[in-house]
């Protein structure tokens, strides 16, 4: 990656803006929202003309009341030249109207209301469906994990992370958003410690943030585009994290940490004997430097023997990592692609 150290703020910024503004360019269609209600066998006398009197304040852009035997719950949409058309079908029953998305009682007219403009702002088939992680629809998420999934095809390991953080935001493609602290952290000269390249871009930035202290979040506001915010950590209600568990038994996901070698190691730094089962196993190590340095855990200077005859990788990293003070752990993990990495952290 190319260096450019001295104009990363500026190109964070820069980059922000022009995400931002092309966000804001792409308005949503106009939908025209028609409520049409209709009353069963249950409903009072008068009861459909109570209902249309109170109707005609809640945002819909036309209501009609029908006399309907058949009269259903329901909601359609459908594509005109220059807008969309939702028509919401509701049914009397009681003293309780029925809609997509809920019953309601004449004096609920700020909860039809509030139903309405969902649909207008998000259409029928955002509004309407169930929402996830993060607030997501599973489309939704199904797109953002295919952002997130594309792979890291540039070194990371001795760049600065706020390099890093920039070629990531700009390859993943979703407006990002950077609160003051955010814009600080990324403007540091703090350097990303591992190579995250061959990994997907979610784990990777993920990783790449959190020494830090920020974490990244997507969200999406009701009628606006999906948007991934890079915060505070204290502040993250719901983030993205480190990789992912896994799927498969280990040694299916990760066979080469589970070829044996002997080993006579006396005395060596921590950071040196994972370097080099690292390399062997060929599967890429990250550090929760995070949680390192809030114990005071400093893998150079920590040293560790290692003295067997025939020992699997990672029995060999487990059995280094337990030489700590405080004791450290590994945990096999994936990416968004699958791909198996070694999450080291402190217990």
């Amino acid at each position: 990656m190319p260096k450019r150290s001295q104009f990363v703020g500026i190109l964070l910024i820069s980059l922000m803006s022009i995400l931002a503004t092309e966000s804001q360019a792409q308005s949503n269609p106009r939908r025209i929202i028609y409520l049409e209600i209709s009353a069963d066998a249950r409903a009072r006398v008068g009861a459909q003309q109570q209902w249309l009197e109170m109707l005609q304040g809640v945002g819909a852009d036309r209501v009609v009341s029908r006399t309907l035997k058949d009269g259903r719950v329901g909601i359609e949409e459908t594509d005109m030249t220059s807008a969309t058309v939702v028509k919401v079908t509701g049914v009397i029953a009681g003293d309780r109207l029925k809609l997509p998305g809920g019953s309601f009682s004449i004096r609920d007219k700020s909860g039809i209301r509030e139903l309405l403009k969902r649909l207008r702002d998000d259409g029928a088939r955002v509004a309407m469906a169930e929402k996830k992680a993060f607030g997501l629809t599973s489309e939704q998420l199904v797109a953002l994990h295919g952002r997130l999934s594309q792979t890291v095809d540039f070194d990371t390991k001795g760049q600065k992370a706020g390099d890093v953080t920039a070629e990531l935001v700009k390859k993943i493609g979703v407006p990002f958003v950077l609160d003051a602290s955010a814009r600080a952290a990324v403007n540091g000269n703090e350097l990303v410690l591992d190579e995250l390249k061959g990994l997907s871009m979610g784990t990777a930035l993920a990783a790449v943030v959190r020494p830090l202290g920020l974490v990244i979040e997507p969200r999406r506001e009701q009628g606006k585009q999906l948007e991934i915010q890079l915060k505070d950590s204290r502040q993250g209600k719901e983030n993205w994290p480190v990789g992912w568990p896994l799927e498969r038994v280990p040694v299916a996901v990760a066979p080469t940490l589970f070829d044996k070698i002997p080993l006579e190691i006396r005395n060596f730094p921590l950071s040196a004997v994972l370097n080099a089962i690292e390399k062997k196993s060929g599967v890429n190590f990250l550090i929760d430097y995070n949680t390192l340095a809030r114990k005071d855990v400093d893998l150079a200077t920590t040293k560790v023997t290692l003295v067997e005859k025939k020992v699997a990788l990672l029995v060999a990293v487990s059995n280094a990592l337990k030489q700590s003070k405080p004791r450290l752990s590994c945990e096999l993990r994936m990416d968004e692609n699958a791909k198996p990495f070694l999450w080291i952290t402190s217990k």
